[in-house]
């Protein structure tokens, strides 16, 4: 059997005249009774092409006056070698090779592009483009992608179809009208997955096309595959009677109640898969994790029985950005509302712009003794310990007990709305006298801090992931990830665009505080030590030990009022008072290690033994059948504040309007 040279042009581009251009060049050598497969798979060995993700594309040209030629078949080979053997010269004809993922989607396009274009393979995938063209040879990387894009272009044109042949190499429909041609077949390309339309004829010669749409059940498949996209972002409310009311308006359909929630369901499905696989992706994503973020701490935990137990990460960007920062870290908590529930537990700082810094991330099954020493001890291997750490929480009995064991030497201290909310459940008719009390006593200076801190619920980490927590975990984990990177240059960008010495937040502090200087009287104790008067007030200030009497100095690390006219008086900056951690430099270094994107999956060289890894769900309690909880039970009093309360335009109390208002105007 005598062979034939073939020279191969490759990684070229076609011209709008079907000349090949910018090519390589390269060589085979094969019988001359070759089949279709045995050509392809010679091209794909010698070119290194891996046929099971790649379709390659085979053509020449005959001459210069005809459009190339494309080589599909055993007979497109047999004319081919029978051409080539008229002048076996090796630069004779020519094979232009192009090479095609699978999974290349389709531009739905109103061109009128016949049968026999030489242009290249359109290959479709289900469920992100189901669509079938106005003509045929479009390819489909497998049967069951055809049938769900046949089923959606039967819902978008209101027709029925029945199965007339379906077998692994072949699937024909043709309508359900007595004597109606239309019919559809597509065949299998070589006994490969891959499928390609044959035969398509859209017109129906019945009458019965509307009437027997009337009683067709629509799959929920189809819909489904049709609202992904309103799915993409978690904090997009789109309901089942959101998807009635679109399919009616927008395509003709009348879907039921639930109808409507089915494709819901199946929508969440192909986005997201099956909730109890996606723990399966959690040790190849933490190995990518820590390829990508060297110095990143990521753990994952599991039962003996390879079940989820525990799962942590903490990223080299929030690491490093750490130091630059208060030394204040807050714990928090927060219910999980996927299939498997959970727990997610966090810990972030302040910094020196006075938004969040997210330090950790972490998923737990129960929120008891065991998950919280876990996290700290996670946490700890992350960042150490720091001088000067404390952390605050809403002092639960368990957070209590595992950072006295893993942070002995660690003040704790209480959040002041937790407090506040357990002394108002205690005393619900009287809480509104024990507003100002509390407040009073927990420093009156902080009740502005903190209201505008709360009143900015967008800042609010539990408020950012409030509807991630649906997410199975793979797909919540990602989310936190992502959410990082976009904060992370968003933060880099203001902080390059501060050009005070200090962060914003902290700048305005300072200058609210100079303004309130400017009115007071200072007198001279000694070199360091005065006497500052406020009225009848007096104030002591130590500018040696950053102290004044109000107390303010010391614990904010920020000049108070009375400090700053103490260094007015001495004609001294109060740039030496402030903390480092509140000056613009702390802040560009905070956020000086971007956060990169993840690279693709398939890209990744990730070992064997990652990869076989086995995390079954977790065990623990799985949410229950019914319409799921969305946010905590919250008490009398919490439901009774929320109510609209009068306020004065003059003073800026409560309980009364301007028009009853016997007190002084507020100060503008």
């Amino acid at each position: 059997m005598s062979k034939i040279a073939i020279m191969l042009q490759l990684n070229g581009n076609w011209d709008n005249y079907g000349r090949f251009r910018d090519f390589e060049v390269d060589a085979i050598v094969v019988d001359e009774n070759a089949s279709y497969s045995i050509l392809i798979s010679t091209i794909a060995e010698q070119l290194s092409i891996d046929t099971s993700e790649k379709i390659v594309e085979i053509k020449y040209m005959v001459n210069d006056n005809c459009p190339p030629m494309e080589i599909r078949n055993d007979m497109g080979v047999r004319v081919y070698m029978e051409t080539k053997k008229e002048n076996k010269n090796l630069g004779s004809y020519q094979l232009c090779i192009s090479v095609r993922d699978f999974n290349m989607k389709l531009a739905i396009t109103n061109d009128n592009t016949s049968a026999g274009s030489s242009g290249s393979i359109k290959l479709l995938d289900m469920p992100s483009s189901p669509a079938i063209e106005e003509y045929q040879r479009q390819v489909y990387q497998d049967k069951q992608t055809v049938a769900a894009a046949i089923k959606h272009f039967s819902v978008m044109h209101k027709f029925q179809f029945k199965v007339k042949r379906s077998s692994r190499r072949s699937y024909w429909l043709v309508c359900v009208g007595e004597n109606c041609k239309w019919h559809f077949k597509a065949t299998s390309i070589n006994d490969s997955a891959i499928f390609k339309i044959m035969s398509f004829n859209r017109q129906h010669t019945c009458c019965l096309m509307n009437e027997t749409f009337i009683q067709r059940k629509r799959t929920a498949d189809v819909v489904g595959s049709m609202v992904i996209p309103k799915y993409c972002d978690p904090k997009t409310v789109y309901t089942s009677k959101d998807i009635q009311t679109d399919m009616l308006s927008e395509h003709g359909v009348n879907l039921s109640y639930m109808q409507a929630w089915r494709a819901k369901e199946k929508a969440f499905q192909f986005l997201r898969g099956n909730p109890a696989d996606s723990y399966s992706k959690l040790p190849k994503y933490f190995y990518i994790l820590e390829e990508t973020y060297p110095g990143s701490v990521v753990k994952l935990k599991k039962t003996a029985d390879e079940c989820f137990l525990y799962a942590f990460a903490a990223l080299y960007t929030s690491i490093s950005g750490c130091q630059h920062c208060i030394p204040v870290v807050v714990v928090d908590e927060t219910f999980l509302k996927s299939a498997y529930r959970g727990i997610m537990l966090t810990a972030s700082t302040m910094d020196a712009a006075g938004t969040i810094l997210l330090l950790e991330y972490d998923v737990v099954d129960f929120e008891n003794d065991a998950s919280w020493k876990w996290f700290f001890e996670q946490f700890k291997k992350a960042y150490g310990e720091r001088p000067s750490m404390c952390v605050v929480s809403d002092r639960n009995a368990s957070i209590l007990k595992a950072t006295s064991i893993v942070y002995p030497g660690i003040p704790h201290y209480s959040c002041m709305w937790h407090i506040w909310t357990n002394i108002r459940s205690k005393f619900k008719k009287g809480h509104l006298q024990l507003h100002e009390l509390y407040f009073a006593t927990a420093r009156s200076y902080t009740l502005d801090e903190f209201n505008e801190r709360m009143s900015k619920i967008e800042e609010s980490l539990n408020a950012v992931t409030k509807d991630a927590r649906e997410l199975p975990i793979f797909d919540l984990l990602e989310y936190i990830r992502t959410l990082l990177e976009r904060w992370t240059i968003e933060k880099l960008l203001k902080a390059k665009g501060t050009f005070t010495f200090l962060g914003t937040k902290f700048n305005k502090e300072l200058d609210d505080n100079r303004t309130l200087s400017q009115k007071l009287r200072v007198r001279a104790s000694t070199d360091h030590i005065h006497t500052v008067l406020d009225g009848v007030k007096r104030y002591i200030v130590c500018l040696e030990n950053n102290k004044c009497s109000c107390g303010q100095f010391q614990l904010e690390e920020l000049p108070c009022a009375h400090a700053l006219a103490t260094l007015r008086h001495m004609n001294e900056t109060d740039e030496n008072y402030c903390s480092p951690y509140y000056t613009r430099e702390s802040l560009l270094r905070t956020y000086e290690m971007p956060v990169n994107p993840l690279p693709d999956e398939s890209k990744s060289n990730v070992p064997q033994h990652i990869l076989d890894e086995v995390v079954k769900p977790p065990t623990g309690d799985k949410r229950r059948p019914g319409r799921p909880q969305k946010e905590r039970y919250k008490t009398y009093d919490e439901i009774k504040s929320k109510k609209y309360k009068v306020s004065c335009g003059n003073c800026g109390g409560e309980g009364h309007n301007k028009r009853s208002c016997k007190n002084a105007p507020k100060k503008k």
